[in-house]
């Protein structure tokens, strides 16, 4: 290996000492500069072997007959856009997601893996990490813990032994997002979320954060374990208290939430914003046809008034040295990957070329390049198994303990009594089932979800095991758990006996392998029959996948029973 980087170093030098010839010459640019913030005029670029040799003046170089001169008619020329935090299975497959990233010019894209690793444990992350390899664009990833809210839902998650397989490799940058809830939890959990976060310090990769909720001391502690990003911060002072800490800021605006509008002022301060980053924390498929991807954050930015010098190092330069890949990407400088943007001009970022390793991938609006075919295994396609099913028994008296819908995604505590017309007119089932086979469920009820007649369940929850159906009544939801049985997961609504609409996502329960299009016709109709029945949330469907997840309060709700997030308390029905 010392060898190869010596001698690709040594071809590089005499490419720009003239003496070998570049594969390609990019003349006439407008250089950004992300070490000084500078456009720089009359530039070129000279590629060999997909890196950069070359960054400067006009000046003559050596050619032969298989060098390409490319004119960039004065246009600025940029460090592709790097993704520093994102779900890539957000309902679609890695194939879709490649076609559709590749015209936004993000060239380098980070991604969890916890969509497929809940349900398929090892293989799940093998299987992402697998299907990353060899793609236009350069993907690397975070691995976690993978431990949801109950001990009996981490029965198929990685042991840290496992995980150690995927940090040791260079294609793993570090542990993905941890809930600062669980890694400062007692018990088994907690050491276990510590155990892989100090292994992760001594391989010299990043511990990832999710601070939603944290203050005060919890914070200070939750940064003392090593944690070094956060892409959580939901308001300007939230921002600045975090950079304060050292931590690096990713700022949101994505499928989940957007925070752009919320802590824009955040860039009237003066203040260093070297550590600050834009990211989408996933785009679903209806965002990726309406918006794009990281190019409509960015685009966004912009048009808030942020000078572009700022808004392109938060896109480049800032997550390639966060995740410490600054000696390969996030800038345009000799010896690093011919990674590039042509957009027209600093404020008009609409990329004209877009190229990877030194290879155009997107030009004139269209793509030059299709994704490398990813191979799914069968077994992968068969992870809703139900057995001996009895729906639960239904209270029909007294005060029982509700979710209480604070906001489309963050719940509370409530408590009912089921003899209180008025009361009741507002609440409505809402069962976990584990749908890996242990037969496990539990019935609970959720109150402001706004369903006025039929269900509607999801096998696509975050951090989690179950199948979650909040139904009005009990016809409802058997045909909804028979569905999304049948179909091998993804989101059925129905009424009574009849399926109104449905969202196929057959590989773990989480994913379509339908092109983006039809995956966004498909949710987008789900989602308006919802709204058409009373639900009056932003992405109703999104409501439902967080149920049982620890990353988001007050309360959720497993096959076990309710959790009360703050001392992980497992809670019945009864009150």
């Amino acid at each position: 290996m010392d060898h190869q980087i010596k001698e690709k170093s040594k071809i590089l030098s005499d490419v720009a000492l003239g003496i070998m010839p570049p594969d390609t010459v990019i003349t006439n640019a407008t250089i950004f500069n992300v070490f000084t913030r500078e456009f720089i005029k009359g530039q070129s670029v000279w590629i060999k072997d997909g890196m950069i040799a070359y960054v400067g003046p006009e000046n003559d170089f050596s050619r032969d007959q298989n060098t390409t001169i490319l004119d960039a008619q004065e246009m600025v020329l940029i460090p592709g856009l790097i993704e520093g935090h994102t779900h890539l299975m957000n309902r679609c497959g890695i194939e879709e997601f490649v076609r559709h990233v590749i015209p936004t010019g993000v060239t380098t894209v980070i991604t969890e893996t916890a969509e497929l690793g809940t349900i398929l444990g090892k293989a799940g992350i093998e299987y992402l990490a697998n299907g990353l390899n060899d793609q236009p664009i350069r993907f690397y990833y975070t691995v976690n813990s993978l431990r949801g809210l109950t001990p009996s839902e981490n029965v198929g998650a990685p042991s840290n032994e496992d995980l150690l397989y995927f940090l040791k490799s260079p294609q793993c940058v570090g542990v993905g997002e941890i809930y600062w809830s669980n890694i400062l939890s007692d018990g088994p959990q907690g050491e276990q979320f510590r155990e892989l976060a100090a292994q992760a310090l001594v391989l010299g990769k990043r511990i990832e954060g999710h601070t939603a909720g944290a203050k005060g001391k919890r914070l200070q502690a939750y940064t003392g374990l090593g944690i070094s990003s956060c892409h959580e911060p939901i308001s300007e002072e939230e921002v600045l208290e975090r950079l304060r800490l050292g931590y690096w800021v990713m700022i949101r605006e994505g499928a989940v939430r957007g925070e752009l509008e919320a802590i824009k002022n955040i860039f009237t301060r003066d203040i260093d914003f070297r550590r600050l980053m834009l990211t989408t924390d996933g785009m679903d498929p209806e965002g990726f046809i309406e918006k794009k991807f990281l190019d409509a954050v960015l685009k966004k930015v912009l048009e808030l008034g942020v000078p572009p010098e700022f808004a392109f190092q938060m896109v480049t330069i800032n997550v390639a040295e966060h995740f410490h890949l600054d000696h390969l990407i996030g800038s345009l400088a000799p010896g690093k990957m011919a990674d590039m943007v042509l957009i027209p001009s600093p404020k008009s970022y609409s990329p004209q070329m877009v190229m990877v390793n030194g290879k155009i991938i997107f030009q004139d609006g269209r793509n030059l390049i299709e994704p490398k075919k990813v191979f799914s295994p069968e077994f992968m396609f068969h992870t809703v198994i139900i057995k001996d099913f009895d729906f639960p028994s239904i209270p029909q008296e007294g005060k029982v303990l509700v979710m209480e819908l604070v906001t489309r995604l963050v719940t509370r505590e409530g408590v009912v009594d089921l003899k209180d017309p008025e009361a009741i007119g507002q609440v409505i089932m809402l069962l976990a089932l584990n749908r890996l086979g242990s037969g496990e469920k539990f019935l609970g009820f959720l109150r402001g979800f706004g369903l006025k007649r039929g269900a509607c369940g999801s096998t696509m929850c975050w951090d989690s095991v179950d199948m979650i159906i909040a139904g009005c009544d009990r016809q409802s939801m058997e045909t909804v758990r028979e569905r999304l049985e049948e179909i091998g997961g993804g989101a059925v609504y129905a009424i009574g006996t009849e399926v109104i609409a449905e969202f196929l996502a057959p590989l773990g329960g989480v994913v379509s392998l339908k092109p983006m299009g039809v995956l966004r016709e498909e949710i987008k109709k789900l989602e308006s029959t919802l709204r058409n029945n009373g639900v009056p949330w932003e992405n109703p469907l999104l409501t439902i996948d967080v149920l049982g997840t620890p990353a988001i309060p007050h309360l959720r709700i497993t096959h076990q029973g309710y959790v009360r997030l703050k001392d992980r308390k497992l809670l019945s029905v009864a009150v």
